[in-house]
């Protein structure tokens, strides 16, 4: 029997990516087009299935920090586009 439990940082590591996810689908919501708001889906989903089975430490944080960058850029491109010029 192999045991699969995961150590501290990679429980911790997996509820960062899990929270960053959840971040992901709650912003997608926010995205007035419907084919784009698919098509915003569909990346995440893919992307995360990807990545889903990667181990290595260093390519994980990589991918976090990727991650929270693209979020942070779809959350201002939502604000800027949402915010009516005068």
């Amino acid at each position: 029997m192999i045991n699969k439990a995961l150590n501290l940082k990679q429980f911790m590591l997996r509820q960062k990516s899990l929270k960053l996810y959840r971040e992901f689908l709650k912003t997608i919501k926010n995205i007035p087009l419907e084919s784009d708001r698919q098509q915003f889906l569909n990346w995440v989903k893919e992307d995360f299935k990807k990545n889903k089975f990667e181990t290595d430490e260093y390519s994980i944080k990589t991918l976090h920090k990727y991650g929270e960058k693209s979020l942070t850029d779809l959350k201002l491109n939502l604000a800027l586009s949402s915010t009516k010029i005068s």
